[in-house]
């Protein structure tokens, strides 16, 4: 699935999402990252194959303003990440394709990521905990 158009460093493009076969035969959906709109065109996009490993973080559906068109699943045009949409026209549940988006994370970018998103899970853990308490 092509999620766009968007523009990345003043080019265009789109994120390619696809699906990954878990060990357990569920499906989940990958953000694979931003792909050249030239090489969507010439068709020069490559998916991997076989056993992957990939560090992402767990999204939602993106909150859709009045100016972002509808999706069009049928046309393949996807303006904005409707998870449960998405899971549906990859075959849903019937295909054990579960309503999980990851963002995968690439380079550096994963460890400062990782360091931030465990720093704000405690922080948000410590603020439920004084909610609760």
């Amino acid at each position: 699935m092509l999620l766009g158009p968007r523009v990345r460093e003043g080019a265009q493009g789109y994120n390619v999402v696809t699906p990954l076969i878990r060990a357990d035969g569920s499906t989940v959906l990958v953000d694979r990252g931003f792909v050249l709109k030239e090489h969507v065109e010439n068709g020069a996009l490559n998916q991997a194959r076989g056993e992957v490993e990939l560090l992402g973080m767990i999204r939602t559906s993106q909150n859709r303003n009045s100016f972002t068109p509808d999706n069009h699943p049928e046309k393949g045009q996807w303006y904005w990440t409707d998870v449960k949409a998405m899971a549906d026209y990859a075959g849903g549940e019937a295909a054990g394709v579960q309503p999980v988006f990851v963002e995968e994370i690439f380079g550096e970018s994963a460890t400062k990521c990782i360091v931030y998103c465990m720093l704000n899970v405690n922080h948000a853990q410590r603020d439920t905990q004084v909610k609760l308490g």
